[in-house]
């Protein structure tokens, strides 16, 4: 028979949109240790200020031991830039062995297939961003769509660490993949859906990792050649293809070395911007242009699809999450970390062939008594199909969001946590859910009105100004 195994979950409060997670593992005299995620959305002073300070308590609580695994779920600063600011503390730390996604294998033609195209879509956008700024510096109304298109793009190129301006594309976040590729001391395991393996540190069979993605075979990560040979995925290529065209009209190009322009039906030598005085187009563009009727114009619609290209960059990535379920051997229960997975990151778990025989998605889910939400609760990071089959009656949830991040307090800002879908976490957990600033809402009060509902599953939460803490009897 396995150990029984008792899981401390340490959720540190990054004070901004940010994920890192400390997981150990006790059964008997053995320990395993576990970090998945360490990062923030910004690479300011600040944020670099507080990944240490979260890393000196790392330090502090492992009291001379390694980290046993490390997982990095996917290129986005909140979860891995502080691999990369904070290189040399982990260092210190030592760090045993590191878990990515396949598509950080360097050893994977498709990984790399996907990985080239991704990277140029990258670098085409942030060239789009700064293409607008250069332009809307010199328009005479700022009030425009090209305005709300540069925020917009500015905005989700945070998570890629992205400066205005900056010379290539954004780094922070590879690089802090790049630091894990290479920390450990045995090489770092590149992970495939379907995959069960034992937790490093513990007896076999103990605890046991199951992957459930980020998909290889889907709509989104592979799609039959949309031209031979061209690309595994399909949507990729054509996005990049759009992010070209728009780069190019962006630019203002047009001669004969970059004729992207022939790909839309109003070209430029087709434009008539002096017409004749007194004829019916003067008119017309008279009273086209006139101030009280600027909402009317479309001069600038084009530049929506910029937003379009970043929110599929942004999505893209988020679906390539590592997806980890954790299973606690003796008593059945489960860890559910879904990193930012996506729609289709979801969608595709129920298709995962595993090599264990006995596992099955359905109970993975089943059995689920703690859910990282995903994406910091976003709408669309939490599939109602799934989220429903979680309904263990010992369930809870962490949100890593900080209400405080400009980004969701600005006018008309992000909307994290998700009205709909907090409602839906408060149900399933019998109001059992805490965020990561601790400004939950009355009814989730761990130390009032959810006191009760926190006694029956045996857990009393631990809050301080560093982290907050729950532990899970297995």
């Amino acid at each position: 028979m396995p150990a029984h195994v008792k899981a401390r979950i340490t959720m540190y409060r990054m004070q901004e949109l940010g994920d890192c997670f400390l997981l150990t593992f006790t059964a008997g005299r053995d320990v395993s240790r576990m970090l998945i995620d360490c990062g923030c959305f910004r690479n300011s002073g600040s944020s670099i200020a507080r990944i240490k300070t979260v890393v000196a308590d790392i330090k502090t609580t492992l009291d001379g031991a390694p980290l046993d695994v490390v997982a990095g779920t996917h290129q986005h600063n909140d979860h891995v830039n502080g691999f990369f600011h904070a290189e040399k503390e982990f260092r210190d730390i030592g760090v045993k062995q590191t878990f990515l996604s396949w598509l950080d294998n360097p050893e994977d033609r498709r990984a790399q297939e996907v990985g080239d195209k991704f990277h140029n879509l990258r670098k085409q956008i942030v060239q789009i961003r700064d293409g607008l700024h250069k332009k809307l510096r010199g328009a005479r109304n700022a009030a425009t769509r090209g305005t709300e298109a540069f925020q917009l793009l500015d905005g989700l190129l945070g998570f890629f660490g992205a400066q205005k301006n900056a010379d290539g594309p954004p780094e922070v976040p590879a690089k802090g993949i790049g630091v894990l590729k290479k920390i450990g001391t045995v090489k770092p395991e590149y992970l495939k859906p379907g995959r069960s393996l034992d937790m490093p540190g513990l007896p076999a069979g103990t605890v046991r990792i199951h992957v459930l993605g980020p998909p290889r075979e889907t709509e989104l990560l592979y799609r039959k050649d949309p031209r031979e040979g061209e690309s595994y995925d399909r949507e990729l290529a054509a996005a990049s293809l759009h992010a070209d065209r728009f780069l190019s009209a962006v630019a203002g190009k047009s001669d004969g070395s970059s004729r992207q322009e022939d790909n839309y039906p109003f070209n430029a030598e087709f434009k008539r911007t002096r017409p004749a005085s007194g004829s019916a187009l003067a008119r017309v563009m008279k009273r086209y242009r006139h101030t009280g009727e600027s909402w009317r114009t479309i001069d600038e619609d084009w530049m929506d699809q910029a937003g379009a290209l970043a929110l599929y960059l942004d999505t893209y990535t988020n679906n390539s999450s590592l997806a980890l379920a954790i299973e606690l051997v003796a008593s059945r229960k489960v860890l559910l970390f879904a990193a930012d997975a996506q729609t289709g990151n979801w969608l595709s778990w129920k298709n995962v062939k595993w090599d264990d025989p006995k596992v099955t998605t359905d109970s993975l889910i089943e059995r689920t008594v703690f859910y990282k939400a995903g994406h910091h609760a976003s709408h669309n990071a939490t599939l109602p199909e799934v989220f429903d089959k979680m309904n263990h009656p010992d369930l809870v949830a962490l949100i890593p969001v900080d209400k405080s991040d400009p980004n969701i307090k600005k006018d008309d800002g992000w909307k994290m946590p998700a009205e709909h879908l907090f409602e839906h976490l408060k149900k399933q957990t019998s109001n059992r859910v805490l965020q990561m600033d601790d400004r939950n809402p009355p009814e989730c009060n761990p130390d009032k009105a959810a006191k009760g509902a926190w006694k029956k599953v045996g857990i009393k939460p631990k809050v301080t100004d560093l982290s907050i803490t729950l532990d899970i009897k297995g």
